[in-house]
């Protein structure tokens, strides 16, 4: 029987049940014709001796010769019954008494047979002695023939019905259990079409059938149950994929979209929007002095704050770490304008949170559809750029306009991408060598931060370094830069002792009071000489609050760490109050070196400079320098040190030390 790939549950127990009948139906016929046959046999066996014994009781004891017409007449008569075919008396001596009807003249085929059909005569033959009196008792026996053609045909009927009862069995039995089958499949197939149901979508459709049948009806409420657990399974999943995990508000998966639908929606119904991008002020202060636990908490309660003055047709997203941005459905600029000023006006409130009374500011940049833009990212792009020049000219929020563009845009981009500038590692280090002008050997370095933008390229730190400060993460690009570069310098302190590496600090910087702990851990991490490092401070950053600079610096020389001023005679101090600070070295501004010569007007004042700095025992250094002039009348004043690009231009670390072994190399040759 060939079965197709795929078969119901129906088709498999009807299948099996057929298929077990069909194997064991010769088993069952044979047994059940074996019992019918068995019994028929011996009942016929039974009769045919009875009848024999009957006729040998009826035959002894009567006389061969007196009574032999009553003999044959009883042999005819047994012939006459039409059960028996042969009958017959023989003696000992083959003396033969036969009926005179006799139908069969099987004499000489007799053979007395042990069961019906042993042979193929269709008679059973039996024999059963019989005494017959003459002057003295003769011994004969009487053979019967009786005709076994009855009891085959009833043997042959039974077989039939046999057969007909067998097949009527198996067509009950396939009856009964497709019945049951269909009982069975019945909530099975319902179960299917509300699991298939399911599949193509209607998820919320419960799977529960009702049946007597209780594996099917516990499963059917088993599968329920995990259809219900996979659903709040796969909402959780949507919730995490398109939402905020710690404010719970749409992220910026999910804000995407919401853009792309505002657009979509403005344009069929020839509407406005608008699009609110908010910066909290300030905030990583928060999470540097108080820890990012309470900042976590602190953003919790303001988008809390903020979606609470939402309406619900509107749509508030994190879409940065204290970033936020709003789409406002069917808006104009003036009502753009007053809801971004409600929204400040939430968010102002202190916060008290973990003991802690705290309060916060944002700046929100407004761009209307289709005004400031007609796709999302020129819309927020614009919002971004709005928000900024809120933030840099301290406004709470300021609305888009083009002439923002050419100034800010730059701006706007180095902001967006300084936070994450460290950790990409997009900071490079250049190293500009100084010279020694009475040795004209080199004796050290100043190290030169570059931030190196993949669209700006490499930007200097006068417009990088406003922006560290800005963020509060002056500190860590200070670390960072000064880790990065101490440890390279091992070798080179190694083969020249007295090789110095000096290190901009920048104001907020030195009134870090991290600072001096921080550079001392590095020092001890690279096994750099704390006298082999110089800070550079501007003249300007120590003369705003001379005291609180003099403790500060102080501890930075005790701890072995020269002090060099930087850009001298830009600021308004004089050398005399100068002495009051723990300063080694002394850096004139290349302003006054630049076109330097004996007639300029700057001749003087870099001529008394150095001066008065070795009267100080200060060493000077003059920077700028860019021709063999300036570097002739620096070497007449006895300036102590020079750096410019007449000597070298600012390196890679690679390069510097290959500068250096020429260097070596022709003052070795010299």
């Amino acid at each position: 029987m060939k079965f197709s790939k795929s078969l119901s549950l129906s088709s498999y127990m009807i299948s099996a049940v057929i298929t077990v009948h069909i194997i064991l139906s010769p088993v069952l016929y044979t047994v059940i014709n074996d019992v019918y046959k068995s019994s028929l046999s011996e009942l016929f066996m039974t009769q045919a001796h009875n009848v024999a014994g009957i006729l040998a009781e009826d035959l002894s004891g009567k006389n061969l010769f007196i009574q032999k017409e009553d003999i044959v007449s009883i042999l005819d008569s047994a012939i006459l019954s039409g059960d028996i075919v042969f009958i017959d008396l023989i003696s000992k001596s083959e003396q033969r008494i036969e009926t005179h009807d006799q139908l069969l003249n099987t004499g000489s085929l007799f053979k007395e047979d042990n069961f019906i059909n042993q042979n193929s005569d269709s008679i059973y033959f039996i024999s059963v002695p019989v005494y017959l009196m003459d002057d003295e008792e003769l011994s004969f026996k009487l053979r019967i023939g009786f005709d076994e053609s009855g009891v085959n045909d009833q043997i042959n009927s039974i077989q039939q019905h046999v057969i007909i009862i067998i097949l009527l069995y198996i067509l009950a039995m396939v009856s009964v259990f497709s019945f049951i089958t269909y009982y069975i499949h019945k909530p099975l197939k319902l179960l299917r079409q509300k699991s298939t149901a399911i599949v193509q979508g209607d998820v919320d459709s419960p799977l529960h059938v009702s049946t007597s049948i209780s594996d099917i009806k516990n499963l059917s409420q088993d599968l329920d149950k995990m259809r219900i657990t996979l659903l709040e399974m796969a909402n959780n999943m949507q919730v995490q994929a398109t939402h905020d995990e710690l404010t719970g508000l749409p992220n910026r998966y999910l804000y995407t979209d919401r853009m792309h639908q505002a657009v979509s929606l403005a344009q069929r119904s020839d509407q406005s929007f608008a699009v609110l991008l908010l910066d909290l002020d300030r905030f990583k202060e928060i999470n540097d002095t108080l820890g990012h636990g309470l900042g976590d908490k602190v953003l919790k309660i303001l988008s809390q704050r903020m979606l609470d003055g939402m309406r619900e047709s509107d749509t508030i997203a994190r879409i940065g770490g204290d970033e936020f941005s709003i789409i406002l459905i069917n808006v104009d600029q003036v009502s753009a304008e007053s809801i971004a000023r409600k929204t400040i006006k939430l968010i102002e409130p202190l916060i008290d949170v973990d003991g802690h009374t705290l309060n916060a500011s944002a700046s929100i940049g407004i761009a209307v559809y289709p005004e400031h833009g007609n796709n999302p990212e020129l819309l927020l792009q614009h919002a971004d750029v709005a928000m900024y020049s809120a933030k840099h000219n301290n406004l709470n929020f300021a609305t888009y306009h083009s002439d923002m563009d050419s100034d800010n845009y730059e701006k706007l981009m180095m902001v967006n991408d300084f936070k994450s500038s460290i950790a990409k590692n997009q900071f490079v280090s250049l190293f500009q060598p100084k010279l020694d002008l009475a040795t004209g050997a080199v004796c050290g370095c100043e190290m030169l931060l570059r931030w190196k933008h993949p669209y700006l390229g490499l930007i200097h730190p006068d417009k990088f370094i406003p922006l560290a400060e800005q963020e509060n993460i002056i500190g860590e690009l200070t670390r960072w830069a000064t880790s990065e570069c101490l440890s390279k310098f091992r070798e080179i302190i190694k083969s020249s002792p007295n090789f110095h590496v000096s290190i901009n600090v920048s104001p907020v910087n030195l009134l870090d009071a991290k600072l001096l702990n921080s550079l001392l851990d590095i020092l001890e991490t690279s096994q750099f000489p704390a006298k082999n490092l110089i800070i550079e401070i501007t003249e300007n950053v120590i003369m705003k609050n001379p005291e609180t600079s003099a403790q500060v610096l102080n501890l930075f020389s005790d701890a072995g760490i020269k002090v060099s001023i930087d850009d001298f005679g830009t600021g308004y101090s004089s050398l005399s109050y100068l002495q009051k600070f723990p300063i080694t070295e002394l850096k004139i501004d290349k302003t006054f070196i630049t076109d330097l010569t004996k007639d300029s007007a700057n001749y003087p004042i870099v001529k008394a400079s150095i001066t008065m700095a070795h009267e100080l025992d200060i060493t000077v250094v003059a920077e700028g320098i860019e021709n063999k002039r300036a570097h002739d009348l620096l070497v007449e004043l006895g300036c102590d040190r020079v750096q410019g690009y007449h000597y070298a231009k600012p390196m890679y670390f690679q390069q510097l030390t290959c500068w250096l072994d020429k260097e070596s190399e022709s003052g070795a040759s010299g």
